[in-house]
């Protein structure tokens, strides 16, 4: 039985990401079965999985502080 992607959303994840994000999964196919579009709303088996996604946060770069050194060094040799 298909239910609305948003329904699906909040029994699977809590709390439930935002309608813009499942259509963003929805479009790069991270939801398998493939939801369908009926209507004005997506619609879902309820034994779909989310595959994919990230298990960590971000990591961040290195500060570019040598390169801010750098440019510094380059203001006082045009002066």
């Amino acid at each position: 039985m298909k239910i609305k992607l948003t329904e699906w959303a909040s029994k699977q994840i809590n709390p439930p990401p935002h309608r813009n994000t499942l259509t963003k999964w929805v479009s790069h196919g991270l939801i398998q079965p493939l939801p369908e579009f009926i209507g004005r709303a997506y619609y879902v088996e309820e034994t779909a999985k989310f595959i994919g996604g990230r298990t960590t946060s971000p990591q961040r770069g290195k500060p570019r502080q040598t390169e801010m050194k750098q440019n510094k060094k380059r203001l006082i040799h045009r002066i």
